[in-house]
């Protein structure tokens, strides 16, 4: 009789609960990734960084969320290079503890290459990389005030293209700018883009 009874006990008991499922997308990092522990940013600790993104941790729930879009500075000494990046996922690991993951949704060949050689001279010999990593402005990036309206946006881009694009300035220091300032152009001119990123601003 006692199989008959722990079998009717195991049908009474309450089923065990579920734990919320991350917030993930169908994004997987693929490159090296950097050990970067003692850089913090405007969200919390950033613990690993590569050229496709990275993960930070963070204390408190997180200011972000996915889908949040904005640009990022990753400065090591003299260099900076500015990425455009994406919340890809939040995720709960602890009580007090959040992993934060970030894209590089914009980065084309020539800024994953930027990445990886700053990475690659930061990280030789040392065991923590001593990079500093910034959220950018993207309204200062084209001298607008967070109140702009569409046609302001579009006016103050075209103004910057006048000066920066290579037709008028063949210059490399010209053509960076410019790949800079047409993606900032890329996320206010979106609204959806432009509403998630107040919405981060707004947050942090």
């Amino acid at each position: 009789m006692r199989w008959l009874l722990d079998k009717l006990r195991k049908k009474q008991a309450p089923p065990a609960a579920e734990k919320p499922a991350a917030d993930k997308p169908k994004f997987t990092r693929t490159s090296k990734r950097y050990d970067t522990r003692m850089t913090d940013c405007a969200f919390g600790s950033i613990v690993d960084l590569s050229t496709e993104g990275a993960r930070i941790v963070t204390r408190s729930e997180p200011a972000v969320k996915r889908g949040h879009v904005f640009e990022i500075s990753l400065t090591c000494g003299d260099v900076k290079i500015f990425a455009l990046t994406r919340v890809a996922w939040t995720s709960q690991v602890q009580r007090d503890v959040w992993n934060v993951g970030l894209h590089f949704f914009d980065a084309d060949a020539q800024t994953r290459a930027d990445i990886e050689r700053l990475l690659d001279a930061a990280a030789s010999g040392r065991e923590i990389l001593p990079t500093s990593v910034e959220v950018e402005d993207l309204y200062a990036t084209l001298g607008i005030a967070p109140t702009a309206t569409a046609d302001e946006i579009r006016a103050a881009y075209r103004r910057l293209a006048r000066q920066y694009h290579p037709d008028y300035a063949p210059d490399e220091e010209s053509s960076r700018k410019f790949a800079r300032i047409s993606k900032c152009y890329m996320v206010l001119r979106d609204e959806s883009l432009r509403r998630r990123y107040d919405e981060l601003r707004k947050a942090a």
